[in-house]
């Protein structure tokens, strides 16, 4: 891609590189303006809302609440094959004593890894867990329960990606806060003649 963008830049062609959420949000656009910047292609980025704010708020979850999370972190969840033998970037000792929001993106594949690492470092088995399924679309589905529980709601459920990941207290939140798949045509098709 990032030669893509180099070759038709230098055509003289304005190019658009359209990412879903933000460029800079686990999006490799920081890579891809690099190699810009190096070509000496002049750019311009807009930034967006990443998913792990905006596809939450679609699914009625707020990632802070002044009663339960004063944080968010937003957390790969495409983890390389040795994530969970000691040998990962992710610090998983610190992440299962956090108290604020944690979003994993791109984890559904690794959503029983996850939640055991988790647990595995502290972290309450209890804690609430959410699995947003295409946030935001027609297609939205979410499913609910806690870091023991929640693999096995997702699989028999079907949960497959793209779906975040979201372990926090805030998830309780989601009966009172979700208005987008209570709406009356939520979900249908509506053809017009």
């Amino acid at each position: 891609i990032n030669q893509i963008l180099v070759a038709q830049a230098l055509m003289g062609r304005n190019v658009v590189r359209l990412k879903g959420g933000d460029p800079y949000v686990f999006g490799r656009g920081g890579e891809e303006v690099e190699t810009l910047a190096k070509s000496g292609i002049p750019f311009e980025v807009v930034p967006g809302i990443t998913s792990a704010i905006g596809g939450l708020a679609y699914a009625g979850i707020p990632v802070t609440h002044r009663d339960h999370a004063s944080s968010f972190h937003v957390i790969t969840g495409h983890l390389k094959s040795n994530a969970y033998d000691g040998a990962s970037d992710l610090d998983w000792p610190v992440l299962g004593k956090l108290k604020g929001t944690i979003v994993f993106l791109m984890g559904v594949k690794n959503l029983e890894k996850i939640c055991d690492e988790l647990v595995k470092n502290g972290m309450n088995p209890e804690m609430p867990v959410a699995v947003v399924h295409r946030a935001s679309t027609p297609y939205q589905r979410v499913v609910t329960g806690n870091l023991t529980t929640i693999y096995d709601i997702a699989t028999a459920a079907k949960i497959t990606a793209p779906s975040l990941i979201v372990v926090g207290e805030v998830v309780n939140k989601r009966q009172k806060l979700r208005f987008f798949d209570e709406k009356p045509l939520f979900g249908k098709n509506i053809i017009v003649t």
